[in-house]
C-alpha cells in the first residue's frame, strides 16, 4: 500500500474563524472550502506542502456516530518547522496563547509552543 499524502483534519467549533486564524496568524493559504446555507463547514489549507483541513464539530458529530462524545482540541500537537523562529514568535505572540518561550531542546532545536483558537497545541521549531 502506498500513501501519497497525509493531511491532518482537525475538528473545530467555527471553520471560518479557524481559517482566518491559520491564514492571518500562521500564513496558511485556503485551497478549498465547502459551505451550506452560507456557513463554512469544511476547509483545506496549505503551507509549503503541508496540508491541514478543518471540519465543523457539530456537522462531524452528526455524520460520524462514534465521534459524538469526543471533545475537540488539545489531544494532538502540530509541529511547524520554520527558518525564522524569532520573526514567527514575534508575529504570533500577540495573537495566541503562548505556552512557553523560545528555548533550546535536548534534540538541538529551538522551539516554543502555543495554542490555536480551538485549543490545539502548535509547536514551532527551528533546527540549527
Amino acid at each position: 500500500m502506498k500513501v501519497n499524502q497525509i493531511a491532518i483534519e482537525l475538528i473545530v467549533r467555527d471553520v471560518a474563524e479557524t481559517v482566518e486564524f491559520y491564514q492571518s496568524t500562521l500564513g496558511f493559504e485556503l485551497l478549498v472550502s465547502e459551505e451550506e446555507e452560507g456557513k463554512m463547514y469544511w476547509a483545506k489549507l496549505e503551507m509549503k506542502g503541508f496540508y491541514v483541513s478543518f471540519k465543523e464539530e457539530q456537522r462531524l458529530k452528526k455524520e460520524v456516530d462514534f465521534m459524538k462524545d469526543h471533545p475537540i482540541g488539545g489531544s494532538i500537537a502540530i509541529c511547524l518547522q520554520v527558518e525564522d523562529l524569532t520573526g514567527f514568535y514575534n508575529k504570533v505572540s500577540e495573537a495566541c496563547e503562548l505556552l512557553d518561550h523560545p528555548h533550546l531542546t535536548p534534540c538541538g532545536a529551538t522551539q516554543f509552543s502555543m495554542k490555536d483558537n480551538n485549543g490545539y497545541i502548535i509547536t514551532v521549531e527551528r533546527f540549527g
